[in-house]
């Protein structure tokens, strides 16, 4: 099966149909990215989502670095196991129910602390791995990876606290800016004022991606890459998820006092919107006609007229049908993954059959 690119939208019917020549990006552009966010958050995409907006991912954690950090293109984890096995997956609500577990982490530091494994939600990560305890204060240094950047005017902003645990603010030009402006630059540039925490990150659109290192001021300690940035990612904030008692490793009895091993994490994940921009660049939603119905909807809602309006509607409706149709063609529709018969074979056919 071919993955719809934007190209295919953009050399399809859809400019026709909304008034626009194939070659007004821009506007194709936003008419897409509207319409695939629309669907994307339909009531109708359910839990499951639509074909194509979800994916099976794989990680290591281990008990001593309980978390496991999504990247910007995946919206939530709903399915989880640990070496192979299924466990629960909560969110922050559970934990603070008032019969409930409480909140997590209470785990102890040996491995026969007798509990299940969970996983819990947490708040969204500036960074893939927070930075380390020592040292502290540090130091930010950018490197990039496309030395065209160095000659853009691109900036990369940092929002925290500085060496006295005070907001850093700064002064850009003639306005004031929560944070700090560091110019690109090759091969790497570093942060003018030390920080004690890291709150924000903000970033020009780049040619090449951008790392982002905790240093040492003194320069003893080596640098630790905290963060690596897309050449379109904008601003850094990652799903974050923490995993409860932990194995100390997988498949293997669990002797006292072993030190933790890293462990085998895969898990479904709903994968969230990254817009398109270029040719070359991939759709979320996978149906072609789903997206061109909604950019019609789109269209019509900008008119205002009662036709208009109920256009709009038929359109997006028709989208929805076109979507749950495309899900039944790749995933089957008599074929259910979990199936629940509370009366055996008993049915409404075969009603009063015990009297004949």
């Amino acid at each position: 099966m071919q993955r719809l690119r934007f190209f295919d939208l953009r050399t399809s019917r859809l400019p026709g149909l909304l008034g626009l020549c194939a070659n007004d990006t821009a506007k194709l552009v936003n008419y897409v990215n509207a319409a695939q966010e629309r669907l994307l958050h339909a009531k109708e995409a359910n839990d499951e989502g639509w074909w194509g907006t979800y994916a099976e991912v794989q990680f290591q954690a281990s008990r001593d670095k309980p978390y496991i950090t999504m990247s910007r293109e995946i919206a939530r984890i709903e399915l989880l196991d640990v070496c192979s096995r299924p466990v629960p997956l909560h969110n922050q609500f559970y934990e603070f129910l008032q019969y409930g577990n409480g909140r997590m982490p209470k785990q102890r530091p040996w491995c026969r602390w007798p509990r299940f494994t969970q996983g819990y939600t947490r708040n969204n990560a500036v960074t893939f791995i927070d930075p380390l305890a020592k040292p502290n204060p540090f130091l930010l240094k950018v490197f990039v990876t496309n030395p065209d950047d160095a000659n853009a005017v691109n900036r990369v902003l940092f929002q925290g606290t500085d060496s006295t645990g005070s907001t850093i603010y700064t002064m850009d030009g003639a306005k004031r800016t929560l944070g700090q402006f560091v110019p690109l630059d090759f091969p790497f540039a570093a942060a003018p004022q030390e920080m004690t925490a890291l709150t924000g990150i903000q970033k020009d659109v780049t040619f090449g991606q951008v790392q982002i290192f905790q240093s040492d001021p003194a320069g003893v300690l080596p640098d630790t890459l905290l963060l690596t940035m897309e050449p379109g990612e904008m601003t850094a904030s990652y799903r974050r998820y923490y995993l409860d008692h932990l194995p100390c490793w997988c498949c293997a009895p669990l002797p006292p006092q072993t030190s933790p091993q890293p462990v085998t994490v895969n898990a479904i994940v709903k994968l969230d919107l990254i817009p398109v921009v270029y040719d070359t660049d991939y759709c979320l939603i996978q149906n072609k006609e789903a997206i061109i119905s909604e950019c019609r909807a789109i269209y019509m809602d900008n008119k205002d007229t009662t036709t208009a309006i109920a256009k709009a509607r038929e359109y997006h409706q028709e989208a929805i049908r076109l979507l749950i149709g495309e899900s039944t063609h790749f995933l089957g529709k008599n074929t259910p993954a979990i199936e629940f018969s509370p009366f055996g074979t008993a049915d409404l056919r075969r009603k009063r059959i015990a009297m004949k």
